[in-house]
């Protein structure tokens, strides 16, 4: 495995006085400046993402209806024993739908995760003034090194989060809902959620860093497991707190854009006719925006997260574009 940089090892130690001042309303601004100046670039590497990610996508929604259908069928059948036919019925929604998790799982991870990172470093390149479409394949380019950062990143991240998806799973299927059903109640689902959420945000905010270094093509080369050791060290101390604000305002800019298009879908349920179809028009269209904006805007603010750290802990020459240092928001001073 790669060694970290000498420069890294230096700084990596103790936190300097601006990465313990003002963080999340600098990168902000810095990432509005970034957005407006490199909206075309951003909006084709979301498009690109948008597109990976729709198999995936159409994979766990079949999935989920042949789940459904199953638990709707057990539901009924109660604590009667299922005969041969149904348990074959079953197992005919079942086994596709693991096989379709399983698809999107490795699709997810092999192509949407590399794209992911590259989506972040031209989002970081956007800061510096020199994002290219071509950045997208920066994952590509460090392939294993990224895949070994995901992986361990996605380890100790999601790791609690899929042991709560797969308790609650359980709970959902036939048989395992009924013995389970007294310990695991909704209320007890709720309050292990929100911890695991809690502990996911943290640990995204400390990792995060982890895939966009291992393939940024402007600094040094390192491995996949020194990346994540890293990003650990670069959001030690007030600059954890500072990413948690980071993850917590994309959450939001997220819900936010999307919210008037989930509404507008909701309202078209109740709709008949004409007005029924223009209404799903309409709920698509403004899903499409807001998930637009969302998605350019997070990889601005993630960028510009990473280049405030960055450029204190490996800092490259020139650390940002001239058209965006002026208005970067602290980025410089």
């Amino acid at each position: 495995m790669s060694q970290l940089p000498a420069a890294n090892r230096m700084q990596s130690g103790g936190s300097s006085p601006e990465a313990n001042g003002a963080f999340v309303g600098p990168v902000i601004l810095t990432a509005l400046t970034a957005w407006r100046a490199r909206m075309g670039v951003l909006t084709a590497a979301v498009l690109v993402l948008a597109l990976a990610n729709a198999p995936a996508q159409l994979a766990q929604w079949d999935a989920s209806q042949r789940m459904e259908q199953a638990t709707a069928r057990a539901e009924a059948r109660g604590d009667r024993t299922p005969d041969p036919e149904e348990a074959i019925r079953d197992l005919e929604a079942i086994g596709p739908a693991c096989c379709n998790l399983c698809g999107a799982t490795l699709l997810g991870f092999f192509l949407v995760l590399p794209l992911t990172a590259g989506a972040t470093v031209l989002g970081a390149r956007a800061v510096r003034g020199n994002a290219r479409f071509a950045d997208m394949t920066c994952g590509f380019r460090r392939y294993v090194p990224t895949l070994g950062a995901a992986l361990v990143t996605l380890l100790i991240g999601g790791g609690a989060a899929m042991a709560v998806g797969l308790i609650n799973s359980m709970a959902l299927i036939g048989s395992a809902s009924r013995a389970i059903s007294g310990i695991v109640t909704p209320g007890v689902l709720l309050v292990i959620g929100a911890l695991i959420m809690s502990i996911t945000l943290w640990l995204t905010a400390r990792l995060w860093f982890a895939i966009v270094r291992v393939a940024d093509p402007e600094r040094p080369r390192i491995g996949g497991m020194a990346s994540v050791t890293l990003s650990w060290q670069w959001t030690d101390g007030a600059v954890q707190m500072g990413m948690v604000g980071v993850v917590l305002v994309a959450m939001a800019v997220a819900i936010a854009a999307i919210l008037p298009g989930w509404l507008a879908w909701s309202s078209a349920a109740s709709a008949t006719g004409n007005a029924k179809s223009a209404a799903i028009a309409i709920a698509v269209l403004l899903m499409s925006i807001g998930g637009w904006f969302a998605g350019t805007f997070a990889l601005a603010l993630f960028g510009a997260a990473y280049e405030r750290v960055a450029r204190l802990r490996e800092p490259i020459a020139p650390p940002v574009h001239d058209s965006i240092a002026p208005h970067s928001g602290g980025m410089v001073g």
